[in-house]
């Protein structure tokens, strides 16, 4: 055997024990009890969650200039509702998406529902919410939905689904549905409706798929109900979300913490308009980069070593060989490779999963140390 081929066979027989001392780590902690907490919230964290708060923290946010809010918290009567919704239309939005569900009569309020039902009748810009509901409890078959009390009165209302999905360990919300199949119905969500109303024309097909909200941190203007024609310039021509802000059952935990769950469709309108949905890398994407990502590491760390060695400075020698400047090398290139993935992650949406490159690289050092007495081992043999 030559000495690339020793070499060859170093780098890999190095970095196979670094990903051999993560995966070990990795089984200690699903196989113990005592971190299942810590496992719960690592199995839905990823890179992009990262990326989210550094561009959140180093940047001024812009404005959105596709969605504005109007809040209606403060309105409880169906009367006010619908002049509030007037008063919207009158700004000429491109289309209103209503996140109230008027899921049944007032006798209480006949005019106020008598008002609500003449805008749905009258207005092709409104979208209405629909939800869906799952009483099997499996997650798979949506048997009931819950919708205005008009939508069989009225042909061609426009409905949405506003139901978001969460990720099933830490509560997070990540991603939302284009539409779900409802007994047996495929019906569109509240941001497909939307989008496509806004755009003129269909941005993603129609069908029972979940994408990826971009969270990248954008503020969205909110319109106060009594305040709505000053804000007119604000209002036409977009798309106006009309919904409670500061309703506390409305709440959902997001990359930014809890948010009003009419932000969480605007980041949702937001992301498909824009065509800016996250894509996640294959697995084997992954897997092929992150180990093509370690041995560059080791190479890297093989020549400093041998720059170390051949320093003419005894001090120097003594100094750059301490744990603390390896430690520092290691936190360098781990930097570089967050960087890397941040910079694909802010210009083409896409994210790749680099935590098993990193997780590896940290324990690069450790890998080595054993190769050495497993080599020296199987050499006095």
């Amino acid at each position: 055997m030559n000495k690339y081929s020793k070499r060859l066979l170093h780098y890999l027989a190095s970095v196979a024990i670094a990903f051999g001392i993560v995966g070990f780590y990795a089984l200690l902690a699903l196989n113990l009890s005592i971190f299942n907490p810590l496992v719960a919230v690592l199995k839905e964290y990823s890179m992009t969650d990262f990326y989210y708060q550094v561009v959140g923290t180093s940047a001024e946010r812009d404005t959105s200039r596709i969605v504005t809010i109007v809040d209606m918290t403060e309105l409880k009567d169906r009367r006010d509702i619908a002049y509030a919704l007037s008063e919207v239309l009158e700004q000429h939005p491109k289309v209103v998406g209503i996140d109230i569900l008027f899921d049944g009569l007032k006798p209480e309020n006949p005019e106020g529902d008598s008002l609500i039902m003449a805008l749905a009748a009258n207005n092709q810009s409104l979208v209405f919410a629909l939800q869906y509901f799952d009483d099997s409890f499996d997650g798979q078959q949506f048997n009931r939905v819950k919708q205005a009390f008009f939508a069989d009165s009225i042909p061609n209302l426009k409905e949405g689904l506003v139901n978001m999905q969460v990720d099933k360990f830490n509560g997070m919300r990540k991603k939302i549905s284009l539409a779900k199949t409802v007994k047996g119905k495929l019906r569109p969500s509240m941001i497909k409706q939307l989008s496509d109303e806004y755009a003129d024309q269909e941005i993603m097909p129609l069908e029972d798929k979940e994408i990826n909200i971009n969270w990248s941190p954008i503020d969205f203007r909110v319109v106060p109900y009594d305040s709505i024609a000053e804000y007119g310039e604000y209002l036409a021509d977009r798309v106006v979300l009309f919904g409670a802000v500061h309703d506390e059952n409305d709440t959902h935990y997001t990359p930014h913490g809890n948010i009003p769950g009419i932000k969480l469709l605007a980041y949702g309108v937001e992301s498909v308009v824009k065509q800016t949905t996250i894509k996640k890398s294959p697995w084997w994407v992954d897997v092929i980069l992150s180990l093509s990502i370690v041995l560059l590491t080791k190479y890297l760390f093989e020549v400093a070593e041998k720059y170390v060695r051949n320093h003419k400075n005894r001090f120097a020698r003594i100094g750059l060989k301490a744990t603390l400047a390896m430690g520092i090398l290691r936190f360098i290139c781990i930097a570089i490779v967050m960087y890397i993935g941040f910079i694909i992650f802010a210009k083409f949406n896409i994210s790749i999963n680099i935590a098993l490159a990193i997780a590896a690289i940290a324990f690069i050092g450790s890998a080595e140390e054993l190769y050495k007495v497993i080599h020296k081992s199987f050499s006095k043999k």
